[in-house]
């Protein structure tokens, strides 16, 4: 071991060489992510690394911008992403000015990130993984890193502020490690062969690397009463313990079906869309943040670390096509079970561990991403009426019979309820998929749902012989159907909701359903409009699509908030899909090789684009997006053929 000397004046050892040097020789280097001016890193350049319970979004200088203890939607203990001063620092690399630009890469088919500065005084690189899979008690983020060329100074640097702010740790170090413990939380950092000094709220440990030398940093996060003896951070176990992390990322990731046409992008999403299952209940949560802003300076900052019913068939359907039938069975099983518990009429959203009352606050003091207030926690969607919601949860249920899979079908009763529901309420206006918050609407893509939640009812009831009121429910449906047709178009093509002349890219799922074929002279109708009237001007990639109509000069969208948002990724990718139905493959190819190459080098997605840049805009990493890309890229192959025979209906006007 050779002696270095430390940034405080001490001296410190970091070791030479090692089991993983030759992997960070040859560690692929992809490109860069630019803090803003306000010091706040792009939304496109956060990476996250998790270990399904929560994760740690790493930004473009190597530190955690964002991270929940234990849950994904447990009050942060580091948030700088939210607020430069006040959101705590949490970090290993180089200090100072040097420091602030890593160029980052996953290593293939895992969610071990590989970490490469180049600096003035020299070049270091490393790795940085959260233990997976995690261990019993907690979880431990693991860094490893390793000079290259130079004297590079490095800091280890560990300053929490838990509860946003409002919990101060006490901090008691003991050589190379330190405790800094709160009422939530304790954190336990250890730093190879350097001994932590307390700053202000927090420690930290400085060195400088040579070639050659190695410097291994845990953070074990955990309950404040955590008692149990910690593995050390000397270089050998971080080393095995970034290897075995890596080694089960790899197994998990080469055991997906479906890799076919763009497999990279489609094992990146399904890796991500990995990371945001809560392992301990099956829960998909939407994204792993809070506020991140859909438009920079604007109020539409939401909390997504929930789990959405109207993303709920789609997402099972991804999870059975990829062949993650145990993620697929935990899904739908958590599904049944939540719904079943808090009855009728549905949440649009649930807490992870099934929980109810997510009251919507804001948090005070807080500065918000690039000053995009307020910071939310908790979402007021939840107690809206979505008819759509019905039809999704209705539509897991015939997955599961494609499946093989029976959990759902033994809690029949509970979605006989359901069907009954949807036959005594589909009249009624709703919040709509968007969650608009002004007056409720008879939206279109409402009632098509609210369509499948009966038609999946009828057939599943006649198929497997359960009992429930078929001659009612296939009554309704036929109304239902008749009703849209008759008040949900306009010129020949459908239309966004009841009375209105525009259209909403939610529209584009109703050949996705089964509510009308895709070569249905009205759904390609309905194709043209949205792409006429959603279209951004001057968008930087065919494809891009708002949601709904953009806001006019001086007026709203109609949806009962003020300004406007970015393009809404996902609809990009149903776009995709329904070219596809259409007969029209070869131009729905080309889309979507053009939209991949907006996630960038980390080929991730948050919910938005902007249009005009191509910036990445509001919370991230985004399942709904990712599950949109891995639906496209297997429509593509064809893959989906025979799995999607539930989702098809003959033509309107025939079904029964």
């Amino acid at each position: 071991m050779s002696p270095v000397s430390a940034g405080s004046g001490r001296r410190g050892r970091v070791r030479r060489g090692g089991p993983l040097a030759g992997t960070l020789a040859v560690m692929r280097v992809t490109g860069k992510g630019p803090m803003s001016q306000e010091g706040y890193p792009p939304i496109g350049a956060l990476a996250p690394v998790g270990d399904g319970r929560s994760l740690a979004l790493v930004g473009p200088d190597g530190g955690v911008e964002f991270l929940c203890p234990l849950r994904f939607d447990a009050p942060p203990v580091v948030f700088p992403l939210l607020d430069r001063a006040r959101g705590g620092r949490l970090r290993a690399g180089p200090a100072g000015a040097g420091g602030r630009s890593c160029r980052m890469a996953y290593r293939p088919g895992s969610a071990v990130l590989e970490l490469d500065w180049p600096t003035g005084q020299g070049r270091v690189r490393g790795l940085l993984g959260m233990m997976w899979p995690p261990p019993r008690a907690g979880q431990e983020l693991l860094w490893l890193l390793e000079g290259v060329a130079g004297a590079v100074q490095v800091e280890v640097v560990v300053a929490p502020r838990p509860g946003f702010g409002r919990d101060t740790p006490a901090v008691a170090v003991d050589g190379c490690r330190a405790a800094l413990t709160t009422a939530s939380t304790r954190l336990t950092v250890t730093v190879s062969d350097l001994r932590c000094t307390v700053t202000d709220g927090g420690v930290r440990a400085d060195a400088v690397l040579r070639p050659g030398q190695r410097l291994a940093v845990r953070v074990h996060l955990g309950p404040p009463g955590t008692t149990a003896a910690l593995p050390s951070a000397d270089i050998s176990s971080v080393t095995d313990a970034l290897a075995t992390t890596d080694a089960a990322w790899r197994a998990w990731s080469g055991a997906l079906s479906g890799n076919g046409w763009c497999s990279d992008q489609v094992c990146r999403s399904a890796i991500t869309l990995k990371q945001l299952i809560y392992q301990p209940t099956g829960a998909v949560v939407a994204a792993a943040t809070t506020s991140l802003p859909e438009r920079l300076g604007g109020v539409r900052n939401w909390d997504y670390r929930y789990t959405w019913l109207r993303d709920a068939g789609f997402t099972l359907d991804a999870l059975h096509k990829l062949g993650c039938r145990a993620e697929a069975v935990g899904y739908a099983r958590w599904l049944c079970r939540t719904t079943a518990a808090h009855g009728l009429p549905l949440r649009v959203l649930y807490g992870i561990d099934g929980r109810t009352g997510l009251t919507e606050d804001e948090v005070p003091g807080l500065d918000g991403y690039r000053g995009s207030r307020p910071v939310r926690v908790g979402n007021a969607a939840e107690d809206q009426l979505q008819l759509d919601s019905y039809g999704e949860l209705l539509d897991c249920l015939a997955i599961c019979e494609v499946m093989g899979e029976d959990a759902m079908r033994g809690q029949w009763p509970h979605f006989a309820r359901l069907i009954d529901f949807t036959a005594s309420h589909w009249r009624l206006p709703d919040a709509g998929i968007w969650e608009v918050r002004s007056a409720p609407r008879h939206f279109v893509h409402s009632k098509a749902l609210a369509w499948v939640a009966l038609d999946r009812g009828c057939r599943l009831a006649g198929t497997l012989g359960l009992p429930g009121d078929r001659a009612r429910w296939r009554a309704e449906a036929r109304m239902l159907r008749e009703q849209v047709l008759g008040c949900g178009m306009r010129g020949g093509h459908f239309v966004r909701s009841y009375g209105e002349d525009a259209v909403d890219a939610s529209l584009l799922m109703l050949p996705l359903v089964g509510f009308v074929d895709g070569s249905d002279p009205r759904m390609l109708a309905t194709i043209d409009a949205v792409r006429a009237q959603l279209t951004p001007p001057g968008a930087i990639r065919p494809g891009l699509l708002y949601r709904y109509p953009p806001p006019r000069a001086g007026a709203g969208t109609g949806d009962g908030l003020p300004g406007g948002e970015g393009a809404f990724t996902v609809c990009s990718f149903w776009l995709v899909e329904t070219l596809i139905l259409a007969g029209r493959a070869a131009e729905a190819a080309d889309l979507y090789e053009g939209l991949v190459t907006l996630g960038g080098d980390l080929q991730l997605f948050a919910e938005q684009i902007d249009p005009a840049t191509g910036e990445q805009l509001g919370n991230t990493p985004q399942a709904f997006t990712h599950i949109g890309l891995i639906n496209a890229a297997l429509r593509l192959t064809g893959a989906t053929t025979a799995d999607r025979r539930h989702r098809t209906a003959p033509p309107i006007g025939k079904s029964y």
